[in-house]
């Protein structure tokens, strides 16, 4: 099973499921960690070290809502264990931080309705 908080490295960020897995098509939503600039349009949620050890004190980070994706829980699992995906070494995002990103998340003006629902 895909966990909420599961994350995993793709195109060089860190991108982890804020969503359980849909129970007809296995579909999950996953976010991932940016750099607060000024070009960035996700500013709803910033993280911090105390929240996810991974991000580096000083350095703005954001969770991309506008990059969000729908993807296949078994596929990442799959990816994760064939080694086309890794993990970073911090580990998974903590259940109390996906909390706040999934609150976040259902009035994030970056999400569309339809990927809030994979949220409800």
């Amino acid at each position: 099973m895909l966990d909420k908080g599961t994350t995993f490295i793709r195109a060089g960020h860190v991108w982890f499921n804020i969503s359980e897995p849909t129970a007809t098509n296995r579909k999950v939503l996953c976010v991932n960690l940016t750099c607060l600039d000024d070009e960035c349009p996700d500013d709803e949620c910033t993280i911090s070290p105390v929240e996810y050890s991974w991000v580096k004190e000083g350095y703005l980070t954001t969770v991309a809502f506008s990059r969000a994706k729908v993807w296949d829980a078994d596929n990442i699992l799959a990816c994760l264990k064939n080694g086309t995906l890794s993990q970073p070494g911090h580990g998974n995002i903590p259940a109390n931080t996906i909390s706040k990103v999934v609150k976040i998340a259902l009035s994030s003006k970056e999400l569309s309705d339809n990927l809030k629902d994979l949220l409800r």
